[in-house]
């Protein structure tokens, strides 16, 4: 194998797209976190997409055919008769409650790298700030630096 050569998947018979592992996790990256932006919109009751925003989540992050078919029809019957789907808590809870399981089975049939770039979303904490450094610390040893953090923690 050459040093740079992207790594791609070979096997021909394979359902997937082949693109390298780079992008494949930073596209699944994005998707999910998209999802879980809508999910917490849709905790705090501040969710406000439109239609057609509805109509791309579910086509993109759900894996059953059917459902995306019909979850479709229902929001073009919706869009017709005006029905603020925003404020109806019966679609909200079938969205919250649907798409972890629906986007986990579309990513297990996408890739496995995808798989695992959700789950680091999931379970991604927030960084922790960077200590303030100053001129001085940069004669200290490292556990001169430790005591001096935890002095200034007190």
């Amino acid at each position: 194998m050459r040093k740079y050569q992207p790594m791609t998947p070979t096997d021909e018979k394979e359902g997937y797209a082949k693109t390298s592992l780079r992008m494949t996790r930073s596209m699944s990256e994005d998707i999910g976190l998209t999802v879980k932006k809508i999910l917490e919109e849709i905790d705090n009751e501040t969710i406000n997409r439109s239609y057609t925003d509805w109509q791309w989540f579910i086509s993109q992050c759900w894996s059953d055919d059917i459902l995306i078919a019909a979850m479709g029809q229902a929001i073009q019957k919706a869009k017709k008769v005006k029905l603020d789907l925003n404020k109806n808590k019966a679609f909200l809870r079938f969205i919250s409650e649907k798409t972890p399981s629906e986007l986990k089975n579309e990513f297990r049939k996408t890739h496995p790298i995808a798989r695992l770039a959700l789950m680091d979303i999931v379970d991604k904490k927030p960084k922790e700030p960077e200590k303030k450094r100053k001129y001085e610390d940069l004669w200290m040893t490292e556990e001169e630096l430790r005591k001096k953090h935890k002095n200034e923690g007190k």
